[in-house]
């Protein structure tokens, strides 16, 4: 299996960010939170989840481990992975805006 890399990541890592905070805001609606306190939560939520992945780790059997998304391309050759460069935390609030105000 080749592991690519590159900024197709941080492409394939916002697009699922953004993705992610569209089915929060279509969960919130449905049980009839507001859309500014949807808002509020969602970008909350997303910015915690983010940091997670950028600089958490997790415990399990007194190893730790770091969370990661990968992507591949649906017929498994291509891995796209992230590098220590790239922080998801960064485009939290943006991709909330942008999923709230469109």
């Amino acid at each position: 299996m080749e592991i690519t890399r590159d900024e197709t990541y941080e492409q394939l890592a916002a697009e699922w960010q953004f993705q992610m905070i569209e089915i929060l805001k279509g969960t919130l609606h449905k049980y009839g939170v507001d859309i500014k306190k949807a808002k509020e939560i969602s970008g909350d939520f997303a910015f915690d989840l983010a940091m997670l992945q950028d600089q958490g780790k997790i415990e399990l059997e007194k190893e730790e481990y770091r969370p990661m998304i990968c992507f591949d391309n649906l017929n498994g050759q291509l891995i796209y992975n992230s590098d220590d460069g790239f922080q998801l935390h960064d485009y939290a609030f943006g991709n909330t805006d942008e999923a709230f105000d469109k």
